[in-house]
Order: C-alpha cells, then structure tokens, then sequence
C-alpha cells in the first residue's frame, strides 16, 4: 500500500505541473461592433434585451400556439434531447480524469507441454479490486473535456436556434391563416352585394331598362367572386393543420378553436412600434442562436487542436491490483492467498510514419474551415437583419399607401352603386369600380399580413433570444 501511496503523491505533483498542448482559444471578432453598426444602421445605446412578447401583437391564440410549441413541438424536443446526450457527453468526457476501479475475477489454466519436463500443469484462481489510471500529463484529456463542453454548448445554441424557427413558422402560420379568414369573410360580403347588384340588374332587365350586356356582367362577377371561396377555404385548411403539427398534435384538432375570429392580429388596425427594431446594438448579431452555435463549434475545433498535439508526447498510466490469488478455488480468500500488484508504464510515440503530425494538420485544417463558416455565419446574420430593417421601412410606407387607396376606391364603389341603382350610369361602370374596390382590399389585407410576417423575420433575424422567457410564462390560456 506504501507503494500506492507514494504513486498517488507523485501523480498529484506531476497533475498540478501538468502541460495543456496546443492553441488557446480566442472569440473571433473578423468585423468590429461599429462596421456593424454602420451597415445596419443601429443604435449602439440600446439595451440589448428588448422587452418585447408575443403579447404585442394583442392576439392570445397566437400567444397560446408560440406556448404550446414551446413545449410539445417535435422538432424542439429532438433538439432538447440532444443537448441532454451532449451533456451526458460532456459529464462522461469529465470522468476520464479520474481512476477507474473495476472488480475483477480471473480462472487461468495451464498445460505444460512434454518439452518442458520441469514445468508443472497450474490452475491459479484470482479476484480483487483492479485500479488504473491514465494521467493527464499533458493535458489531452482536459482538451477533450474543453471540446466536449463547447460541443455541449453549441447543442444549446441549436435548440435556441429551433425554437426561434418553430415559434416563426407559428407566427407565419397563423398570420396566414388568419389573413386567409379575413379574406373570405370579405369575399362573402363582396359575394352579398354582388348578389344584390344582379337581382337588381335582371329586374332592369325584365323591365327594359338594362340589356343583355349588363346582365351577363353581373352574373359573371357573382360567379367569379363565387368561385375564390373553395380556394381560400383550402388554404384555411393547410393553415390550420401546418399550425397543428408546429404545437404537437395531429392534423385537423385546432379546426374548432382556430376558426373564423372577428378579433385577431389582421383584422385590428396595425398598432406594432416599427421603431423600436432599429433600436438594436451590434452585439445582437453576435447573440444569434447561430453565431453563438459556430463560435462554440470554433472552440471545440480548436480543443481538438490541442488534443491532437497532446498525442505527440508520452503518457503515463498506473495500475494496481488489491484481490486473493490461489491454486484452489476453495482456498481463495483464506490464509495466504492476499495479493497486490502495482504497475506503472510509460509510452512515448516513436515511430508512426507521420499519421499523429498529419493528424494535427488535418484538425488544424478544420479549424480552418470552422473559421470560415464562422464568418459567413456573422456575414449571413448581418445581411437577412439589413434586409428586414429596409424591406421593413419600405412596407410600412407601403401600407399605409394601400389603406388610402382602399379607402378612396371603397368610396367610389358606393358611389358607383347608388349612381346604378338610380339609373345614372350602366353596369360596366359598376364592375370596373367594383373589380378595383375589390383588389384594394385584398391589397390591404395581404399587406397587414405581410407587415406582421415580417417582423416574425425581423426577431428571426436577430436571433430572437429577448422573447422565449416571455412566450414561455405568458398566460395565454383564457386571455
């Protein structure tokens, strides 16, 4: 046991003295915060969270559905499972620092043969606690644990990363589908008055104050307009159980509670604060799921460096035996039989022909290529929130555009109705005015949508990280 003891003092100086090969990892940084700042155009002092929920878009299905994802969507909890096997990684990664102690049993037999006259026939029995121990001399060990837990962190930055997905397909989802709901309630009321006008036309025409002409114009708007519910009914359909499988639960059960509502996003005017997404710091593109996600991977590739290095030099492991060995296995256990064995082996690379140095070029090459793909990560982050920021402010604009314009011809339209009905002009006048109040409508109501999918884009853009704690304790349920 001495000898034991004086190896664990010995391991226990040359651990604290240990050496970590390699190269030590440093945050990339290729842009500076005010070229980031220039090209997007953000406000370098604001507060990097926004206090920004799903609840600002006053809707509580929506808030209700993000929720729901949050906890039941299948593509979450395949990400959530798979940080738990990068932690469970990570933890068994740790404990090959430590001594491993195994209990083992042994039968040896053997013959000698006629050859070998002074040799005897033994059968040696033997059992005990088996002790080893592979130091962590020059820290390859400890560079697998750093590469295990920036793995582990990086898993982390991908479940981040499928939630800000799933929560933006919830949110695109039911923008869609309440755009869609919207639309056909405003195509049965176009279908109402169209249905009016053509009574009215063929009583003209029974009364020889309209012709043919008009008459085949009014049935023919009636059908057309007739003939845009069955496709809108479908699209209502896909919407709702696309929205289904986003929360968990099988195609057709949210028909009933996501029906048509007079009270949602759409049908409200837009109130959302456009400038407040400009008001954003640089470091927000450094905060993305994915960017986060590629500078963990460029740690655990940089380890992984280390490691290889760490293979070029000697290691050292101890061994120990602390059992009973005997001739019979009646006797093991009694008398005599204790036994104890200690080892200690070094082994020092000699000759491998090269693989171990092509092998730490070939990680120092994939260091390399994580960088790479690091960069284009941030490139990618700051050209989809450039493109959101400006599609976003010409859309507003745009908006607001529509809504004069659908006002102004939703104006004309009732003119032209009761000028027709009064026998001041024909149908034709009618249905130009009709077929143009009809499309500013339809204009508007896809531009409202738009205007919210967009900023779905915007906080998928910038990452999203300020809104899961709000989605996740927002009670929705009932609102």
């Amino acid at each position: 046991m001495r000898v034991w003891y004086k190896n664990i003092s010995l391991i226990g100086i040359v651990i604290l003295t240990a050496c970590h090969f390699g190269p030590q990892f440093k945050a990339p940084q290729p842009f500076s915060n005010a070229e980031i700042e220039r090209v997007l155009g953000l406000s370098p002092s604001a507060e990097i969270h926004l206090p920004f929920s799903p609840k600002d878009f006053h809707d509580s299905e929506l808030n209700w559905l993000m929720a729901e994802a949050m906890e039941s969507s299948p593509d979450i909890r395949t990400a959530k499972a798979r940080v738990e096997a990068g932690r469970a990684a990570h933890l068994g990664t740790i404990a090959g620092l430590f001594p491993v102690a195994d209990v083992v049993g042994e039968y040896q037999q053997e013959n000698a043969g006629k050859a070998v006259p002074l040799r005897q026939n033994d059968k040696v029995y033997r059992a005990g606690l088996n002790l080893s121990w592979d130091i962590d001399l020059f820290g390859q060990k400890s560079r697998e644990i750093e590469a295990a837990s920036a793995t582990e962190y990086q898993l982390k930055a991908e479940l981040e990363h499928v939630m800000v997905a799933v929560v933006s397909e919830v949110g695109s989802a039911y923008i869609g589908l309440r755009t869609a709901q919207y639309l056909l309630k405003k195509t049965h009321d176009d279908l109402a008055i169209q249905i009016q006008l053509a009574k009215l036309t063929h009583d003209k025409y029974k009364s020889g104050l309209s012709n043919a002409i008009d008459v085949n114009q009014a049935d023919y708007q009636v059908a057309t307009t007739r003939a845009a519910i069955p496709k809108l009914e479908t699209e209502i359909e896909s919407y709702q159980n696309t929205l289904a499988i986003l929360i968990g639960q099988p195609a057709g059960s949210l028909k009933k509670r996501l029906g048509q509502k007079d009270k949602n996003l759409i049908t409200a005017p837009f109130q959302f604060s456009m400038k407040k997404l400009s008001a954003l710091p640089a470091e927000v593109v450094r905060y993305r799921p994915d960017v986060v996600g590629m500078e963990a991977a460029l740690k655990a590739q940089n380890a992984r460096v280390g490691s290889a290095v760490a293979e070029l030099f000697p290691t050292i492991s101890l061994s120990a035996l602390f059992g009973f060995e005997s001739v019979g296995l009646q006797h093991l256990g009694k008398g005599k039989t204790h036994l104890q064995t200690y080892q200690t082996s070094v082994s020092a690379p000699l000759f491998h022909f090269g693989a171990l140095w092509q092998n730490v070029k070939v990680e120092e090459a994939n260091m390399k290529e994580a960088m790479a793909m690091y960069e284009k990560t941030l490139l990618t982050a700051t050209k989809e929130i450039r493109d959101i920021l400006v599609g976003l402010k010409n859309m507003e604009q745009r908006h607001q555009e529509l809504q004069d314009a659908w006002h102004k011809m939703d104006t004309a339209a009732k003119l032209s109705r009761q000028r027709y009905e009064s026998g001041l002009i024909d149908y034709f006048q009618v249905l130009n005015a009709e077929e143009r109040r009809i499309a500013a409508q339809a204009a508007l109501i896809t531009s409202s949508g738009a205007l919210y999918q967009n900023i779905l884009n915007f906080y998928k853009a910038v990452g999203g990280q300020f809104t899961f704690d709000q989605i996740k304790s927002a009670q929705t349920k009932g609102q």
